[in-house]
């Protein structure tokens, strides 16, 4: 019963008026006595970070207005009980940031970011594609742009390098960029992660993986999981984010034919879609759900779809300003931007009706909710996708977190500035791998003289949600080493070796 009144309290609007009944049960539940005020206060930083796991302990003492030491007497007392450490990330709206967030506590390679001190990147991303036959609105690709072919060979060698010296921590991806199907090696690329025991998803938009390239390119069957990005649940609304008239008919057979055999080559091998909602696609979401129901129907030999990731557009390249058109040429179109407030509440009733048929008609299909879908999908509005602004990104952003490597060796600090030749990019690169400075050298050597960027605030259509929440993250921790307050979140250090997650079928 308390957790269920919890939970629901935890989920509404932060307030700073708490429910007798909340207050009640923060007393029963305290390990010391407690009376109405403190308990209110235990309340409230329990709130504060279920929902907002980035706020800092100075944020905190000034909302609750406090000594920093009675803050860190009541952080003691909450970092101590499971009761308070289970409702601030589990129960609250911003679980899904807290699940992200862990392993990277847990590893100590925030700190290590603060204090510029080396660590191989525990999130690889490697970017093999050469070109890409879409030209999707939210993108933020140089859509002019395309690699030469004479790079595949030095290229793939060196991306085989930097996966044969990869810590067992670390965590590999393979995604864009660019179309990584369009590289004619990525086959090998991937049976050689399988040889070195590091498991690999790929992320690609499915254009190209036809039957034939599937005979011609077996690799793909070593991975260990495979997500296209679809754009659309007919012709029309496929054509309008893509540009592309062929793109809707082929690859809906290109995912058919693939389960098909994926259930006699490799059962093992998770298959899923990834659909971003902008406010031009709300009405497709029912008619993706009958989309997937469709697919797995014509898929007689075993399973259909097993996960879909929704997400929101983090406005890489929308509400974009007069001075960045003026840099990026030659798009062919730009979307409108955020959804609204008005579109989320609409996302409300769309998901619930989304869950019901879901449950129904496709029960075993994993729905993974963005990080601001996940109070949507539960029927609470929320708030929106977290942003950073440009002039709170890191000065030399955390290299020891995340990087991207292209096919000419570019080491980025984002995943969305490792676009090839795109305007503004070169200020976050960290370096260029040769035959004399592996990823390695490049990492610590940029580390090492505390390299700084001139960051704008136009810089953050380089970041993804998840450069926004690691940037909130590291900016956390050093606000949170100087004031000395230690966190009331009990997030044990793990001294193991463990490779942090990379799949999205399952929580």
């Amino acid at each position: 019963m308390n957790k269920s009144i919890m939970k629901k309290w935890l989920q509404s609007e932060f307030k700073t008026d708490v429910p007798e009944d909340v207050i009640s049960i923060i007393k029963d539940e305290a390990d010391i006595v407690l009376d109405d005020i403190d308990s209110k206060r235990v309340a409230l930083i329990i709130h504060r970070l279920s929902e907002m796991p980035w706020t800092t302990q100075e944020q905190i003492w000034k909302e609750l207005d406090i000594s920093q030491g009675w803050l860190g007497h009541l952080n003691k007392m909450i970092r101590n009980n499971k009761f308070f450490q289970h409702l601030i990330i589990k129960e609250g709206l911003g679980r899904k940031y807290w699940n992200t967030m862990i392993p990277y506590i847990k590893n100590g390679v925030n700190e290590k970011v603060v204090n510029y001190e080396y660590q191989f990147p525990l999130r690889l991303a490697l970017f093999p594609g050469l070109s890409c036959m879409y030209y999707c609105g939210f993108c933020g690709r140089n859509q002019k742009a395309m690699y030469k072919s004479d790079v595949i060979k030095e290229g793939n060698q060196r991306f085989k390098d930097i996966i044969s010296s990869m810590p067992k921590y670390s965590t590999l991806s393979i995604s864009g960029g660019l179309e990584p199907l369009t590289n004619k090696g990525l086959s090998e690329i991937i049976s050689h992660a399988k040889s070195e025991g590091v498991r690999v998803p790929l992320i690609t938009n499915g254009h190209m993986l036809t039957p034939k390239f599937l005979e011609k390119n077996p690799g793909i069957w070593d991975l260990d999981s495979l997500r296209i990005s679809l754009y659309g649940t007919d012709d029309d609304s496929t054509y309008f984010v893509t540009r592309h008239k062929r793109a809707y008919k082929l690859v809906r057979n290109n995912i058919i034919e693939f389960l098909k055999l994926r259930n006699e080559i490799n059962p093992n091998l998770k298959f899923g879609l990834n659909y971003i909602i902008i406010p031009e696609n709300i009405d497709t979401i029912l008619p993706l759900l009958d989309y997937i129901i469709d697919i797995n129907s014509q898929v007689t030999n075993g399973r259909g779809v097993d996960f879909l990731t929704l997400r929101e557009d983090f406005g890489s390249v929308t509400e974009i300003t007069d001075d960045v058109d003026k840099i990026v040429e030659g798009r062919k179109y730009h979307l409108d931007g955020f959804l609204s407030e008005e579109q989320r509440k609409k996302l409300v009733d769309i998901f619930r009706e989304f869950n019901l048929k879901k449950d129904n008609e496709c029960s075993d299909m994993h729905v993974d909710f963005g990080y601001a879908m996940v109070a949507l999908g539960d029927g609470i509005l929320g708030k929106p996708l977290v942003r950073v602004p440009g002039r709170q990104m890191r000065p030399s952003g955390y290299p020891q977190l995340s990087v991207a490597v292209d096919s000419l060796g570019d080491v980025f600090l984002y995943r969305e500035a490792g676009f090839l030749d795109r305007p503004g990019n070169d200020k976050f690169k960290a370096g260029r791998i040769t035959k004399d400075k592996p990823l390695e050298k490049v990492i610590s050597e940029y580390i090492e003289n505390k390299v700084t960027v001139n960051r704008k605030d136009m810089d953050c259509r380089f970041m993804d949600s998840y450069d926004h929440l690691m940037t909130l993250l590291v900016n956390q921790t050093e606000s949170d080493m100087k004031s000395g307050i230690p966190s009331p979140v009990n997030i044990k250090r793990d001294t193991q070796e463990k490779q942090i997650s990379n799949n999205w079928y399952k929580d």
